[in-house]
């Protein structure tokens, strides 16, 4: 006997078996239960999540010698007719290869025989978004009085392109993509059933490019055993799947939080010299620190990755020393590179460049924790200034330093008033926005404000140009000016204010950060250290 593939061999027969589509197969067995059967049915959904099973599940059901019952024998000739395809009063058509007004007439020609065997005459047209207009114009009013005992099924991976007409004369059933952790659970029955072993890690592997497809799910188990035998590891999905081994993935990510730039690049071309795919190789770092960011941020993550324990615990190790802050931003950094390498003339560079922008933010944390604790100490000192009684003074006046007063503001005259006033309102929401904006040289020009920074690196960049401070700094310019102004950035090169290294350190100590910090924590500089390329080798910022 020819070899019958798993995800034929595994096909649901009866609606229990159905996986993930509790809301469908429900509301089907009441009406069964209940006699209230519709005469067309809309299955929709994305492939392989059940609607043709479902399908001949229902057909089975009104067809049961036993029936109609929302539990077919599958014993019964018409049951196992059914289930084989050959069942005479069950006809599939592929929409797909019978799109035209001409099919549609000869099957209404069929109708007006009864049924052969069963109680039902059942047609089951898959891909009806396929047929043509006219095909669908000549189908209207057989769907909505078809002759008695007669019931059409109708499934769609796109029911936009259905037409409302069509929609309207049938009850329609939305099949969902299948979740990771049950199509694991679901695959961990059919391994251990064909006694394959089956490694924790390989399941997810396999679930997560199946993309909530059972039936893709089943093809890749079965395409992953016929290569690697009796048992089944993440390298041997990864190697079928063309997509990089978990431990180059880890490897990189790795390297990349730890700052380790030069060894990410390396990884790269190991990679590339083996004729890997970038853009894949990508995805599943993306989505290696999504799961990492997941273990971190809740203790359900083994649910929400569809991962077993043990698969957690090694994640909650590898992310134990790493930051919040830290992951979301070489997350922000992947995304970005994954949209720009797939309109790049040279998609490697772009993965490059995003690895070492991962490597370098690893030199921001510091800056990072700064202003967070910069900011939770204002908000305790804002607390200590509503108390009741003198209260000592806690800063210096400073142009770049502004306490936020309380409303109501006082009256704003003139430009240099204004974009006061803009900075002061800033600092009330975001302290550190506030400290940044005091470095901008500010110029109008008709109706565009604009504002140069001179220390153009990439914290600067990434603070003013991330979509929510352009908002918050757009909307307080408009409303102090009373009018909508447009906002441009300039940014200077780093060479343009610090042409030697004397000048370098002097602006460093310089800067309104730093200078804020030595206020609030009456520290003073022992050090001033050069950054780039040496810091970042010696893990500096």
């Amino acid at each position: 006997m020819s070899y019958q593939v798993l995800a034929r061999r595994w096909r649901p027969q009866t609606f229990d078996e159905v996986v993930g589509q509790e809301p469908v197969t429900q509301t089907l067995k009441n009406a069964l239960r209940q006699g209230r059967v519709a005469h067309a049915f809309l299955f929709a959904g994305p492939r392989g999540v059940g609607k043709t099973t479902t399908a001949r599940i229902l057909a089975k059901a009104l067809n049961c010698e036993k029936g109609p019952t929302p539990e077919p024998c599958n014993q019964c000739l018409n049951c196992q007719e059914i289930t084989g395809g050959a069942a005479v009063d069950c006809v599939e058509i592929d929409a797909a290869s019978h799109t035209g007004v001409e099919h549609v007439r000869d099957l209404q020609e069929r109708l007006i025989y009864q049924p052969v065997r069963g109680r039902y005459k059942i047609y089951i047209v898959d891909e009806v978004h396929m047929l043509s207009l006219s095909a669908f114009n000549a189908l209207l009013k057989t769907l909505e009085e078809p002759p008695p005992k007669v019931v059409f099924i109708l499934a769609t991976t796109e029911p936009n392109k259905v037409p409302a007409t069509i929609q309207s004369r049938c009850q329609r059933y939305d099949f969902r993509r299948i979740g990771p952790g049950l199509l694991v659970e679901r695959l961990r029955t059919i391994a251990e059933a064909e006694r394959v072993e089956v490694t924790p890690e390989a399941l997810a592997s396999v679930a997560r490019a199946a993309d909530g497809s059972l039936r893709d799910a089943q093809s890749i188990l079965d395409q992953v055993i016929a290569y690697a035998g009796e048992r089944v590891t993440a390298e041997s999905v990864a190697s079928v799947l063309g997509t990089t081994a978990p431990d180059v993935v880890q490897a990189a990510a790795a390297a990349c939080l730890a700052g380790e730039a030069g060894r990410a690049l390396e990884l790269v071309d190991e990679l590339a010299a083996k004729g890997g795919d970038l853009r894949a190789f990508l995805l599943d770092l993306l989505e290696y620190l999504r799961s990492l960011l997941v273990v971190k941020l809740t203790p359900g993550a083994g649910k929400i990755l569809g991962l077993s324990p043990e698969a957690v615990r090694d994640l909650e190790d590898r992310g134990r020393n790493l930051e919040i802050p830290h992951v979301e931003l070489a997350l922000r950094f992947l995304i970005e590179a994954e949209a720009g390498m797939r309109r790049a003339s040279h998609p490697r560079y772009v993965l490059e460049m995003a690895l070492v922008r991962m490597a370098e933010a690893r030199g921001l944390q510091s800056l990072g924790a700064l202003v967070k604790r910069l900011e939770t100490l204002e908000g305790r000192l804002g607390t200590e200034a509503n108390l009741p009684g003198p209260q000592p003074e806690l800063f210096t006046a400073q142009e770049n330093i502004d306490l936020p007063e309380p409303p109501p503001s006082p009256p704003v005259t003139g430009f240099v008033d204004r974009w006061q006033e803009v900075r002061r309102r800033i600092g009330v929401e975001r302290r550190s926005l506030a400290v940044l904006l005091a470095e901008a040289e500010v110029a109008l020009e008709g109706e565009t404000l604009t504002l140069t920074f001179a220390n153009g690196n990439h914290f600067s960049r990434s603070t003013l140009e991330d979509p929510e401070v352009r908002n918050l700094i757009a909307s307080t310019i408009s409303a102090v000016f009373g009018q909508r102004l447009q906002v441009k950035y300039h940014f200077l090169a780093p060479e343009v204010r610090r042409p030697n290294q004397q000048s370098a350190r002097t602006s460093a100590r310089n800067h309104p950060l730093v200078r804020e910090a030595l206020e609030m924590f009456g520290g003073r500089i022992v050090e001033v250290q050069e950054g780039g390329d040496a810091a970042s080798q010696r893990g500096e910022p």
